[in-house]
């Protein structure tokens, strides 16, 4: 290995998920490195399935509150002290619980979603600084931790589009949304 941390916890994998109904699968091919100060996380996302699917990809937003928007990568400290950086619904407006948002209140926020056809392919990539202030659980808000010696881990949210699960107009979706999440293998950041 040249440049340890440029190239140090090099990971390909392709992880294929099996929903109930119809059996899609959506494949989730992940290269993640350390690179210069950052996590990079290159990704594809394959639909082998004869059934468009939503990914929840593109961040949060709040109608009722214009110019306010979040993500669209999240940060959370799984119980198991992981680190999932994310691109999915993990929001704890989710919840019936919404103290984390001001109280018991139908959440006004949405996800952006956009389709997968059958048979598509899409690649994205993102870089996360070796130092994050997680967005979830709320107890490690503005606690800023370093990603050096922890476990990371890159995860995606989707759903297949039924007719009771159509595409959301203008791709805005709620949080209680249906969602399969699919996982890349995990990195140990030296």
């Amino acid at each position: 290995m040249t440049g340890l941390r440029s190239v140090a916890g090099l990971l390909l994998v392709t992880a294929a998920l099996a929903a109930c109904s119809g059996d899609p699968d959506l494949d989730l091919t992940v290269r993640t490195s350390v690179a210069g100060g950052d996590i990079a996380v290159e990704y594809t996302l394959a639909n082998r399935s004869a059934t468009p699917m939503v990914v929840y990809d593109g961040g949060w937003t709040d109608p009722e509150r214009p110019g306010w928007s979040r993500g669209p990568v999240e940060v959370s400290v799984r119980e198991d002290g992981v680190i999932e950086l994310s691109k999915r619904i993990i929001h704890p407006c989710q919840t019936p619980d919404t103290s984390d948002c001001g109280g018991v209140r139908v959440p006004t926020v949405r996800i952006r979603g956009s389709v997968l056809e059958p048979g598509a392919r899409r690649s994205d990539s993102l870089r996360v600084p070796l130092q994050v202030e997680p967005d979830h659980p709320a107890s490690a808000q503005r606690t800023p931790i370093p990603l050096s010696g922890r476990t990371v881990v890159f995860c995606v949210g989707f759903t297949e589009v039924t007719g009771d699960d159509p595409p959301a107009a203008g791709g805005l979706y709620p949080p209680a949304s249906p969602q399969t999440v699919v996982c890349g293998e995990p990195l140990q950041v030296p």
